[in-house]
């Protein structure tokens, strides 16, 4: 039988990967640079020091390791996103100095990118 609640499609995974986040449709971009806490191919969950309102479109680059050529090494590509805010917890913006948990999903993410996304997290997986 199935879970009713779950409704990923994409292996999400637990991955603490820098993240350059830019919000602002506005005329007034701001930006911030953010930890995730997990990723899926089809999206990411990060914390934010700021409340993002479900649906706030996003610029994202997410630092993620791909494999050096050296034994033990890797190197790091900046995979440039776009995404929708999907949930954030707390619902609605409380006091300052409140921490909300994110989760976006991705309405684009560069081609090559993709690959490099799928790669890494393959990788986190086999290491479980």
């Amino acid at each position: 039988m199935s879970d009713i609640g779950e409704r990923r499609r994409s292996q999400r995974v637990d991955a603490k990967l820098r993240m350059e986040l830019q919000v602002g449709d506005d005329g007034q971009e701001r930006s911030a640079e953010l930890e995730t806490l997990n990723i899926s191919t089809s999206g990411v969950y990060f914390v934010s020091d700021h409340f993002l309102a479900p649906m706030t479109k996003l610029a994202l680059g997410l630092e993620v390791a791909v494999p050096g050529a050296g034994e033990n090494q890797n190197d790091h590509a900046l995979v440039q996103c776009q995404g929708l805010v999907v949930r954030s917890q707390p619902e609605e913006p409380q006091a300052e100095g409140t921490t909300y948990e994110v989760a976006v999903f991705f309405t684009w993410i560069e081609p090559e990118g993709q690959a490099i996304l799928e790669e890494h997290i393959n990788l986190l997986v086999a290491g479980d």
